[in-house]
């Protein structure tokens, strides 16, 4: 059940990455595109290069409210982002590479019925911690993994609470992103009659950053659907992805894979709490002394 679920999850993820990337987007671990950094390159090299003719390719371009050619507001960009995220049928996955075997992963689906969000994380050393929750139907289910202690558990639950946290999280990512990189329009792509601008790093916020790379593409909306940022710092690579799309409709969320084990689990652990709730109560009827009323009767204890 472990191999399918997570060949279900991966499926999910390089969908989503895959649809990106014939918008313009990226797909992690891919090369670069060509708007961003070479390696190697310093900012300002990344500067003149990745925008050597932005003008005439954004001429007709209307930019979004806190979007300009030469940056984006991050207040503005989260706003209209985590609102997407929030109500609108989605999905989205996002990474972080921190240092060599320090990372986290998301996964994301929404739909108007039904939601899931998937968090794994390894902090480089010894522990592995995994959170899969699933919403359908006013239950929330979940599954909790830290190394190989796995746990069910399901609750009452709600798409639209389950759907505001998991924005965060996901937000979380591309706004590192979009704080630590600085960004500048270089072309438009065109996705299903859609124009998103596409914009490539041209730098960031960290000193001694060497091997600067990434990109971002933004809808009409001023809803970010990908953002992408890489750079290496003291011999450490830094590695933070972010990608979403909308989904089509009529398309629901499946099942996670491991929910009928979950379920049979929880029904096995209800029954045997049902059933020690009556033996203790049977044992407690059992051991309550009988009272003299109870031995003889009311007129023998009225005597």
């Amino acid at each position: 059940m472990r191999d399918a679920s997570q060949r279900a999850r991966a499926a999910t993820a390089v969908a989503v990455l895959l649809l990106l990337a014939g918008c313009g987007g990226f797909v992690p671990g891919e090369p670069t595109p060509p708007e961003t950094a070479s390696p190697g390159a310093s900012p300002a090299d990344s500067a003149a290069n990745a925008t050597p003719d932005a003008d005439e390719r954004l001429g007709d371009v209307a930019f979004p409210d806190g979007f300009t050619r030469s940056g984006v507001d991050v207040a503005t960009a989260r706003e209209r982002s985590v609102a997407f995220l929030r109500t609108e049928p989605a999905t989205g996955a996002a990474v972080e590479r921190f240092r060599a075997g320090a990372y986290a992963d998301y996964e994301y689906e929404a739909a108007r019925d039904r939601t899931r969000f998937r968090l794994d994380v390894h902090n480089g050393y010894v522990d592995v911690t995994r959170s899969d929750v699933y919403v359908d139907d006013g239950v929330r289910y979940s599954r909790s993994a830290r190394n190989r202690d796995v746990s069910f558990e399901a609750s009452n639950g709600s798409v639209a609470t389950t759907r505001y946290r998991a924005a965060d999280s996901m937000w979380a990512v591309a706004s590192r992103i979009l704080t630590v990189g600085e960004f500048r329009a270089v072309g438009v792509v065109e996705a299903d009659g859609e124009r998103l601008i596409r914009y490539a790093a041209t730098g960031v916020a960290v000193r001694n950053a060497t091997d600067v790379r990434g990109s971002l593409t933004v809808d009409r909306n001023g809803v970010v659907r990908e953002a992408r940022l890489a750079y290496v710092r003291g011999g450490e690579s830094k590695r933070f992805e972010y990608a979403v799309a909308p989904r089509s409709a009529g398309t629901e969320v499946a099942p996670p894979a491991w929910l009928p084990a979950a379920s049979a689990e929880l029904a096995a652990e209800e029954a045997a709490d049902t059933e020690a709730m009556m033996k203790s109560g049977a044992d407690a009827r059992l051991s309550t002394p009988r009272s003299r009323f109870d031995e003889a009767g009311p007129r023998a204890a009225n005597r």
